[in-house]
């Protein structure tokens, strides 16, 4: 897993600026605020895993949003995770951090209510896409929920240029011809549908377990 692997930014060089990059092609507060909304049916105490975390700003912010979760989070990329660590004890805030792929996550089976995952998706080639599934599903409580928010099928050639960067430069092939719905399906979910999008071409699923 390790070789295969595809930091946040693509490349590691550019993980210190990642939060930067993330504000100049329009994956700021506005995206994050979209996430936070979608999942506003958040109960008290739910217990719920950030799948790729990044940075954590989308995680801090939806811990100072619903601050009774328990909230945990995991990124395979042991130097974003670290900042992700620092900046939440910057603000005093308690989140579980793991270092993990989401192939193989280190939680016993029916762990969580939600499970969310931003932007992780496309980083992942077929084969791993489909593991990441079946394990978030295997972690999830029975009717527990999944929201994928990741690039999917462009409905028009202006926003496909964007969804290009993704399967020329990363794994995004998958996510450019609208298969991740049928994957979801075969890793086990039911009632998989498309429940937003963000600027045209991030696609909002849900799936239930």
């Amino acid at each position: 897993m390790r070789s295969q692997f595809i930091p946040a930014a693509r490349f590691a060089i550019l993980t210190p600026v990642f939060d930067t990059f993330c504000r100049i092609v329009g994956l700021g507060k506005k995206y994050r605020k979209k996430i936070i909304t979608q999942l506003g049916l958040i109960s008290t105490g739910a217990k719920v895993l950030d799948a790729g975390c990044g940075s954590a700003s989308l995680t801090i912010e939806i811990k100072n949003t619903f601050p009774t979760l328990s909230l945990s989070a995991v990124d395979a990329d042991p130097n974003i995770l670290a900042m992700a660590e620092k900046k939440a004890q910057a603000q005093n805030i308690s989140i579980n951090f793991k270092e993990a792929f989401l192939q193989k996550l280190p939680f016993i089976d029916n762990s969580f209510d939600v499970v969310y995952s931003s932007l992780v998706f496309h980083h992942l080639n077929k084969n791993s896409k489909n593991e990441a599934m079946k394990e978030i599903y295997r972690v999830l409580k029975k009717n527990g929920r999944f929201l994928l928010v990741d690039f999917g099928k462009p409905k028009n050639k202006l926003v496909s240029l964007f969804s290009w960067f993704t399967v020329l430069l990363e794994e995004g092939m998958d996510n450019y011809q609208g298969k991740i719905p049928g994957m979801l399906s075969s890793a086990g979910f039911s009632e998989v549908k498309e429940v937003g999008r963000y600027r045209g071409t991030i696609v909002f699923l849900e799936a239930i377990k």
